[in-house]
Formats: structure tokens, sequence, C-alpha cells
């Protein structure tokens, strides 16, 4: 496809940009922070990622089913 490449450095991007991210949050980190609340923090960070993602797909999916049907009654 034409937007391999694009894709595959949109990914590299958010996949350097995300451990850049949590390497610096354990970088500046209270350091006062048990192991227990620093695992706590870094679960509910995921759980908004995850919930994050799940809406996107979910928006994707209404999109994209928005388009097909504009696309067909088009035709």
């Amino acid at each position: 496809m034409v937007y391999s490449s694009l894709i595959g450095f949109i990914l590299f991007v958010t996949l350097f940009l995300g451990i850049a991210f949590s390497l610096s949050y354990f970088w500046w980190a209270d350091r006062h922070k048990t192991p227990e609340v620093i695992a706590a923090e870094v679960m509910q960070f995921s759980e908004q990622i995850t919930n994050f993602l799940s809406i996107l797909a979910v928006g994707a999916i209404a999109f994209i089913t928005t388009i097909i049907i504009i696309i067909k009654t088009a035709v």
C-alpha cells in the first residue's frame, strides 16, 4: 500500500513517545512513593489509555460505517 510507510512511521513515533513518557514519569516521580503506589498509578494510567482507545475505536467504527452508508446510497 501507499500508506504503509506513513503508518509505520506513526506507529514508531507513538511507541517512542509512549516509552519516553513512561521513562520520564519514573525519572521525575516523587522519590518517597512506594513501589505499590507507583504500580497503582501506572495501572490507573493504563486503564485511562485503554478507555481512550476503546472510545477512539468506537468512533472510528461509527465513522467508517457512516462513510460506507453514504457511499452505498450515492451509487
